[in-house]
């Protein structure tokens, strides 16, 4: 029988206490344990796992690794644990998928199994990226929603009040900002034609989060509620805020959690294992329907580094192949080059390439990894590209995806900490007309036959 979410909130209060240095510590120790008990090894070489031994072993591993270690409650300092009745009740239990959005607009996330041919749902846009104004916020997200690459949108953020007053997170000013940023995103959608669609943000405070919901102007039920793990193996009552809301109010919840390499998760051998133990925290203490499933390297801007690639691709792989659960790569996210680059291109195609051969959709938005306070900084036209990508590597096999994997690599690992900054919208679009200018259109069209001959089946 699995654990109920008040039986949750029970033990983060009954829980034993434990620093949270030595609960650290216990993670590394354990997965260096745990690597070289399941025989887990990292061969650069090899971006992919196209056999699947080795990520079989990583799910072993990570469910190991979550039964022992738990996850670590920062607010009150306690160590929260599950049986292993408890996870596999819950493993059994989850949805294999759920449905989202509204009307025509409504889609279906369903688990995917490896290499499956049904198409990721994508949900795109520049995510909690700064915008200059509301009007140019509502121009590029409408632009993004009347691209039918794309399944939903996720939003953006405004810097300031009414323009001239700073929103600060954690004050007031966060819940008014965010609460106005979600309805310029719903009249976006709407004024594209496509009002029932996905619209999805996730603001710092769980309060500001929470005020986004409304069915008239804001988030609705039939989108879903965000709920973050903390790196690693943590939660927080802030993020604990989030699934108690969306369980009460009826909200499907999707869950976030990155492992991290070079933390205490070591190396990615580590990093994959805590992946998938993280996953396993997001369906039992946040209550998740459906997961992200993620690493980090806090080393390198960007998401799609050589063991990134490798650790994420693992860890969905792994989840994919032994459950049935709805997983969310989105690898493909947060490049180190800028728009209107041929290294963003080639950066996101990798991540999404990977995301989508191992099992997953793509429900993160993308932009740039650094936007920090640049306004506009990405156009429509990078979303139609994730969503170009993911589609047309559903039903890839996973040798054909590591080769290509292996020739975008050659073109952008090399540049990724000098990786070019790329433009705003301004510089690469016909803000009127919503259409990228010749000079990008033209850079889009090239990449796009580049990776056409090299065994990407573009389907739009």
């Amino acid at each position: 029988m699995k654990a109920s979410f008040q039986e949750i909130l029970l033990r983060t209060k009954e829980g034993p206490i434990i620093e949270e240095k030595s609960f650290d510590l216990s993670i590394f120790k354990k997965t260096q344990q745990l690597q070289k008990k399941y025989h887990i090894k990292y061969d650069p070489d090899k971006p992919l796992d196209t056999q699947g031994d080795i990520a079989d072993r990583v799910y072993e591993a990570g469910v190991e690794l979550f039964l022992d270690i738990g996850t670590y409650c920062t607010t009150t300092r306690r160590r929260v644990k599950i049986t292993e009745r408890e996870l596999f009740a819950e493993i059994c239990d989850c949805q294999s998928e759920i449905e989202l959005g509204q009307g025509q607009d409504r889609v279906k996330m369903v688990h995917r199994e490896v290499e499956s041919d049904t198409e990721p749902i994508v949900v795109a846009g520049i995510q909690t990226a700064p915008f200059s104004d509301e009007n140019m916020m509502f121009t590029i997200y409408k632009g993004c929603a009347m691209d039918r690459c794309v399944d939903g949108i996720w939003g953006g953020i405004l810097l300031t009040m009414d323009g001239k007053y700073e929103v600060v997170a954690g004050a007031p000013s966060e819940i008014y900002q965010y609460r106005k940023t979600i309805e310029i995103l719903r009249r976006a959608v709407a004024a594209a034609g496509r009002p029932g669609m996905i619209t999805i943000n996730n603001a710092p405070s769980s309060a500001a989060t929470i005020a986004m919901f409304d069915e008239e102007t804001g988030l609705r039920r039939s989108d879903y509620m965000e709920s973050t793990g903390m790196s690693e193996l943590k939660v927080a009552y802030d993020d604990l805020n989030r699934s108690a809301f969306a369980l009460a109010h009826g909200v499907t919840i999707h869950g976030t959690h990155s492992s991290t390499i070079g933390g205490f998760s070591g190396n990615p051998e580590g990093a994959a294992i805590t992946a998938v133990a993280g996953s396993l925290q997001l369906i039992t203490i946040h209550k998740a329907s459906s997961l992200r499933c993620g690493t980090v390297d806090f080393r390198i801007k960007s998401r799609q580094s050589r063991n990134q690639l490798w650790v994420a691709g693992t860890a969905i792989q792994a989840l994919s192949r032994n459950t049935k659960l709805v997983l969310d790569g989105s690898i493909g996210d947060h490049p180190a080059a800028g728009p209107g680059t041929r290294q963003y291109f080639y950066e996101t195609a990798a991540g999404h390439i990977v995301s989508t051969v191992m099992g997953g959709h793509s429900t993160e938005g993308t932009r740039k990894f650094v936007v920090g306070n640049t306004p506009n900084y990405g156009t429509p036209l990078e979303s139609r590209w994730m969503g170009e990508v993911c589609k047309a590597a559903a039903g890839m096999d996973r040798k054909t995806a590591s080769r290509i994997v292996a020739y975008l690599l050659e073109k952008y690992e090399h540049n990724l900490e000098d990786a070019p900054e790329g433009q705003t919208f301004e510089k690469l679009y016909d803000p009127d007309a919503l259409k990228p200018l010749p000079h990008y259109q033209r850079l889009y069209d090239e990449v796009k036959k580049e990776l056409t001959q090299q065994g990407l089946s573009f389907k739009h």
